[in-house]
């Protein structure tokens, strides 16, 4: 098992403004309240220590620190809500960072989309059906807009119905890349062609999963693409049956960056 370090840098106007020790330093002084406690914690001295962040309060664009006079303790100097801020960032990049890295041995995942490897290594979500396409036309119709994505092995664009306010709030445009979020009981089956012309693709049954009152089925569309339904034991449904399934353009789920 490969032990990977990434370390992180962060330079504003191409000069270093944090690195790990740096990072470590404002930590210790978080802590303690005190430079001259934190730079032996920290393993550096003094001056080293007052010299580092002499250098990033000089760049920072908000003061890192400040004098906490008197009080209980004595005063001391403490972090600034920008430095504490500054340091959970950090920590958040860190975590980025080493899930980034951590997909690379998964080939299955495409690295030149930046919404695609973000959602397989960071977003968690409860709907079985998860779909990445792009934006192909939008349409405003009163409060609703009509946003039609384009998804490849897909033969005809999916619809969503989301509201107007939710489409500005994503910032959508034609071409952007968003994420379609499907749950399993919003899939519905049927044998015969829905009459409703949208979002609605003929598949094959490719598996079921009995799940008591239920079952779970997994539905082929051209062996490009998966969908997970659940239906009623009551729908007879078949292994390698032919049916189409069909998605309220109300009930999709849409998440972009």
């Amino acid at each position: 098992m490969l032990n990977t370090e990434i370390l992180l840098t962060i330079k504003l106007n191409q000069t270093l403004f944090v690195d790990p020790k740096r990072v470590r330093l404002l930590k210790e002084i978080q802590k303690c309240n005190s430079i001259n406690q934190a730079a032996k914690n920290a393993k550096v001295s003094y001056k080293s220590a007052w010299d580092h962040l002499e250098a990033m309060n000089q760049i920072s664009p908000k003061p890192l620190l400040e004098r906490n006079v008197g009080g209980k303790n004595g005063g001391g100097t403490v972090l600034t809500t920008y430095a504490e801020r500054l340091l959970q960032l950090y920590d958040l990049l860190e975590q980025t960072q080493d899930k980034a890295f951590a997909i690379l041995k998964d080939e299955s995942i495409p690295l030149d989309n930046l919404l695609t490897a973000t959602a397989r290594f960071s977003l968690q979500s409860s709907a079985r059906n998860q779909l990445f396409g792009k934006v192909s036309k939008l349409t405003i119709d009163g409060v609703r807009c009509w946003v039609e994505i384009q998804i490849n092995g897909l033969g005809q664009p999916l619809v969503a119905s989301i509201t107007e306010k939710s489409a500005v709030r994503l910032k959508l445009f034609l071409g952007k890349e968003v994420m379609v979020m499907i749950k399993a009981p919003w899939v519905k089956t049927q044998r015969e062609e829905p009459e409703d012309k949208l979002n609605h693709f003929k598949s094959t049954v490719s598996s079921i999963l009995d799940k008591g009152d239920v079952e779970e089925i997994e539905l082929s569309l051209n062996n490009e693409m998966d969908f997970c339904a659940t239906c009623l034991k009551s729908e007879n449904v078949k292994l390698n049956e032919t049916r189409w399934l069909y998605i309220d353009p109300e009930q999709i789920v849409l998440a972009t960056l």
